[in-house]
């Protein structure tokens, strides 16, 4: 059984969720709503022109729907058959945070990982939220990346592996910018050490990288607009490589990539 299936939403707590949420219409373009924004990309399980979603959302700090984690973040995976996939993962003695909760947008489940972050099991009913939004082309146009520190991050991975089927820790999808292109994008999901120094200076134990189109414009752009920079450019064989600074301490990893050269 195929388990995880893709990535549904990247959720963290926020001292002023409206504010944040302008700021990144603002400077990276997001196109906001009522609760934070939508990537459109394409399943590759389903055609091309087929659009899935996920959802980016800044909570209020004192926010109880990560409970009983205390992580400041949760992270949404899209799954195929969720009361199938709980049924199993009670088998595995994986702990489960809650009962199955049926929307009209689809259904939702929360597990607990081994380092107690709690996860959200999402199966979605695509066609309840009606037209989809605008596919984003300028600025960011997509989730490139989700990091997060770990006590452990080989025994995480092997935890993931074993009971939500993420393996090779990329999600692979199609770019509804570039329909016809012949190498799917990537979205990395990696957990990082502790002790990590990539997320600083940013005091967050996550780091979440967006997609860019012209990455060295764009930061010349947000640093006219007064935005903090972090280091330069780095350039290796699938992109380049920026990183700024948002209002509330997360660190922003910007990232123009080269598919091929994965």
């Amino acid at each position: 059984m195929k388990r995880v299936t893709g990535l549904g939403g990247f959720f963290f707590k926020s001292e002023e969720p409206q504010k944040l949420r302008e700021w990144y219409r603002d400077h990276l373009g997001f196109a906001i709503t009522d609760w934070g924004a939508t990537f459109i990309w394409g399943d590759m399980d389903k055609d091309k022109k087929s659009p899935s979603r996920t959802e980016w959302s800044p909570f209020k700090a004192d926010t109880t729907y990560f409970e009983p984690s205390d992580q400041p973040y949760m992270i949404n995976y899209r799954v195929h058959d969720l009361e199938k996939l709980l049924a199993e993962l009670r088998k595995e003695n994986v702990e489960i945070a809650g009962d199955i909760e049926s929307l009209p947008f689809g259904k939702f489940g929360w597990i607990l990982d081994p380092e107690k972050r709690k996860i959200e099991l999402w199966e979605p009913i695509e066609d309840q939220f009606g037209d989809a939004p605008v596919v984003w082309n300028e600025k960011v146009t997509g989730i490139g990346g989700i990091f997060f520190k770990s006590d452990d991050p080989a025994k995480l991975k092997e935890w993931y592996a074993k009971h939500l089927g993420i393996g090779d820790t990329t999600f692979q999808w199609n770019d509804l910018n570039t329909p016809d292109a012949k190498v799917a994008a990537q979205t990395v999901w990696a957990p990082f050490k502790n002790d990590t120094t990539y997320f600083s200076p940013g005091n967050k134990p996550y780091m979440v990288n967006y997609r860019v189109k012209d990455l060295v414009a764009l930061l010349k752009s947000l640093q006219l607009q007064g935005v903090q920079q972090v280091g330069n450019v780095d350039e290796a064989s699938y992109g380049k490589f920026g990183w700024i600074m948002d209002p509330e301490g997360n660190k922003i990893e910007l990232w123009e990539p080269k598919d091929d050269g994965f």
